[in-house]
């Protein structure tokens, strides 16, 4: 995942960039960059590591610009390139999946790549950069890039006319804020809460728009069918505060667990999340249920999340480490844990087994949506099919399997009646086998 973030001003907007770009620290955590725009020059900083640790107030202070992007993201980002129409500095969200045969492609058309890259080294960001900079503008480079790509993207791109942003099928969220004559776009309106920025609207899926000085006006509108929204954006990655497509995520995942409780009540003393990701669902179900919502597991302030870490190993160590068990809240209860959902099934049985070992009757699982059949074709973090467990055994073994005491999922009709929006609307394509 990435999280991407621009703002066109009348002032210096180093500071709104800043902040703006670090409220989507929750969408990776690898690599951070800001590029400002002053007096017509286009200048770019990329770091490996955190927003707030690789942008000091000290760096701030010699950073200036009326315009700018950001981004946080597993790679590094954002990247330049020169092209036919000028410099252009693009930040990305989103998954090529074809990615190895564009660049073979590109390769033999005379396209080069800096550095000597493996094809594994050559990031979806500088190929898409690529294809868009050969065009003779950000308009067709966008139309010719949705020609040739398989998956879903945001794309918003720093030039000296403004930040052009574009929006593919649907799955990656983008949204236009405004604060006075000043505007913005973000992967999430979390960005806006603290910055003053009212929300103006979602970029629609297949819209291309331009922000300048005289705002913000949509400059074309592309044919992407079928459009398709990230379900998973309301369930997990998304922060509670956001609003997507007019949905606030916190208000869809409480009535997903108050689905939950009216489906799947139990004999139980108190309900409580895995946070921070079953945190809202849990409210839910313990609003509906009338049951004491005790956190049993305490997230330790710095710790990241452990779901966006490229590989396994960094996932188990970061989910091994955040989590600190409250042994008082635990022994003697039966206990019903919520969840957004389960991938592989590891993390799950850890906390089970710490639970009982630390005392509890019995432990009941709750899982925000359905069981995960597939990986994402537009991410990268389930590298394939078979992680998921549900794809391997039928819910009564995954409940052997995981020391449960009882085991339930949501279901695509509670997501569809949570968020509001109709199921055909809706990718649900890692629920569905295929």
């Amino acid at each position: 995942m990435s999280g991407i973030f621009g703002i066109v001003s009348n002032e210096n907007c180093v500071l709104d960039l800043f902040y703006g770009t670090f409220y989507l620290q929750h969408r990776a955590q690898d690599y951070c960059g800001l590029a400002l725009c002053h007096n017509g020059e286009l200048k770019n900083c990329t770091h490996k590591g955190l927003v707030r640790q690789q942008f000091s107030k000290e760096k701030l202070k010699e950073m200036c610009g009326t315009t700018g992007i950001g981004c946080v993201a597993s790679e590094r980002q954002p990247v330049s390139e020169l092209s036919v129409a000028g410099g252009m500095i693009l930040c990305f969200d989103g998954n090529i999946s074809n990615y190895l045969e564009l660049k073979e492609s590109l390769l033999r058309r005379g396209i080069s790549f800096s550095g000597y890259l493996s094809p594994e080294e050559v990031s979806d960001t500088v190929l898409i950069s690529k294809i868009i900079a050969k065009e003779a503008n950000f308009e067709k480079g966008i139309k010719r890039m949705v020609e040739l790509i398989k998956g879903d993207f945001a794309i918003i791109a720093l030039t000296k006319e403004g930040i052009y942003a574009a929006r593919g099928w649907g799955r990656k969220p983008l949204i236009l804020g405004k604060k006075g004559e000043c505007h913005a776009v973000s992967s999430e309106s979390v960005s806006f809460v603290n910055l003053g920025f009212g929300i103006l609207r979602d970029v629609s899926p297949g819209e291309i728009v331009l922000i300048d000085k005289t705002g913000v006006r949509s400059i074309a509108q592309l044919d992407l069918q079928p459009s398709k929204y990230c379900t998973f954006e309301w369930v997990y990655t998304s922060n509670p505060s956001s609003v997507i497509e007019g949905t606030n995520v916190a208000s869809a995942r409480i009535k997903i667990g108050s689905a939950l409780a009216e489906k799947y009540p139990a004999e139980v003393d108190l309900v409580s999340p895995i946070p921070n990701s079953g945190r809202w669902h849990s409210i839910g179900y313990a609003k509906k249920s009338g049951l004491p919502h005790i956190e049993v597991f305490l997230r330790y302030d710095y710790s990241d999340r452990s779901y966006t870490p490229k590989d396994q190993e960094a996932r188990n160590e970061e989910a091994k480490t955040k989590l600190i068990p409250l042994k008082e809240m635990i022994n003697g209860k039966k206990i019903i844990i919520v969840d957004d959902s389960i991938v592989r099934g590891t993390q799950m049985l850890n906390r089970v087994e710490t639970l009982k070992e630390l005392g509890a009757k019995e432990v009941h699982a709750r899982i925000a949506c359905p069981p995960l059949m597939a990986a994402c074709k537009y991410g990268k973090t389930t590298k394939k099919d078979d992680d998921c467990i549900a794809r391997r055994m039928l819910l009564a073994e995954i409940k052997r399997k995981l020391k449960l005491d009882s085991l339930e999922y949501a279901s695509e009709d509670d997501l569809e009646r949570a968020i509001g929006i109709p199921k055909e609307k809706l990718c649900l394509e890692c629920w569905q086998r295929s």
